[in-house]
């Protein structure tokens, strides 16, 4: 069995790219590796990957095949484990703490399942944690009153992200409209308390896209799920607009001028630091770049009245609007 601990560390890599369906050729491979250490990751050639592969394959006994139409490499038994592969010290206090994370925000079935598995490691690995420590005082608190999803559908969901199969839905919309929509589900998101999904929506009720139309769901919000047998493709173009603009395509502003009166929340200074410039009146000056509307009107709205919008003039105008109307119902 190979001792060098670079290489173990290298076919760990390939291993987990593998059991998240991302079949790693040695590109794909050395992007991930410059992830996680790029100063080593410049000196590994194809060569040194093609014999991991080998040895991942040859020595440790993982049913490695390579996909011609995907360009890569997987494992045709994804439950496959050596004990051979432990698991590094650091590795264990990331999946720890992974842990306490996922019991704050992941509802069962999934968190149980979350928790065999770090106590099956632990039975091989060390914790990688100091000694002493109390990880029941790590804690991930959400507030009490968000919505709930029911674990039959969070599994539904989460299976046909998993396995990249359609979703039949029944799905009561914020209006309280109950429509039974074909749905492929592409990102999996816990996004401000909620969970969500986001993909492709082929058809809802009656009424059929082509083509598809791109859509968010909200967890919550679904009363029935089914996972189809069919399968589709991942698109790599809804990750990558996530990635470049949230979840959401809100409406944004390109540019936010606020003066706020001191003193205000800790938390805003702590959050817009580098935005905010001092005017020696008693008042900051916050400039935000392309924020969504909503959140800007949010953050006017955090500042309990201490706030004057210097732009634009739209923002402005929709603030009064809001306030009025408040003062309106409260009168």
């Amino acid at each position: 069995m190979p001792a060098n601990k670079n290489q173990i560390r290298r076919i760990q890599t390939i291993l987990k790219m593998m059991r998240q369906n991302r079949y790693p050729n040695f590109t794909s491979f050395i992007k991930e590796m410059k992830n996680q250490d790029a100063a080593g990751a410049y000196e590994l050639s194809s060569k040194t990957f093609s014999r991991d592969i080998a040895d991942l394959r040859d020595e440790y006994g993982a049913p490695v095949h390579y996909d011609a139409s995907r360009k890569g490499f997987y494992l045709t038994n994804t439950e496959w484990y050596n004990e051979d592969l432990m698991v590094e010290p650091f590795e264990m206090k990331a999946a720890l703490l992974g842990e306490r994370v996922a019991d704050g925000i992941f509802p069962e079935p999934l968190r149980g399942e979350i928790s065999k598995a770090i106590s099956a490691l632990l039975m091989k690995n060390e914790s990688g944690m100091a000694e002493g420590v109390e990880l029941e005082n790590f804690q991930v608190l959400c507030p009490e009153n968000l919505p709930k999803v029911r674990p039959e559908i969070f599994l539904a969901a989460y299976n046909a992200w998993e396995q990249r199969k359609y979703l039949k839905l029944v799905y009561r919309s914020a209006k309280n409209h109950v429509s039974e929509k074909l749905f492929e589900p592409h990102i999996f998101a816990w996004n401000g308390g909620c969970w969500y999904l986001k993909g492709r929506l082929h058809r809802d009720d009656d009424h059929h896209y082509d083509p598809p139309k791109i859509q968010v769901l909200a967890l919550h919000r679904i009363e029935k799920a089914e996972m189809l047998g069919d399968q589709f493709w991942p698109e790599p173009s809804i990750l990558k607009s996530v990635k470049k603009s949230g979840l959401f395509d809100f409406e944004k502003i390109p540019e936010v001028i606020l003066e706020i009166l001191r003193p205000f929340d800790q938390s805003f200074s702590a959050a817009f630091a580098d935005k905010i410039t001092e005017r020696g009146d008693g008042y900051i000056r916050v400039v935000l770049k392309d924020i969504p509307k909503y959140e800007a009107v949010q953050i006017v709205f955090s500042t309990w009245g201490n706030v004057r919008v210097i732009a634009p003039d739209k923002l402005k105008d929709k603030v009064c609007r809001i306030a009025q109307k408040m003062l309106d119902n409260n009168q």
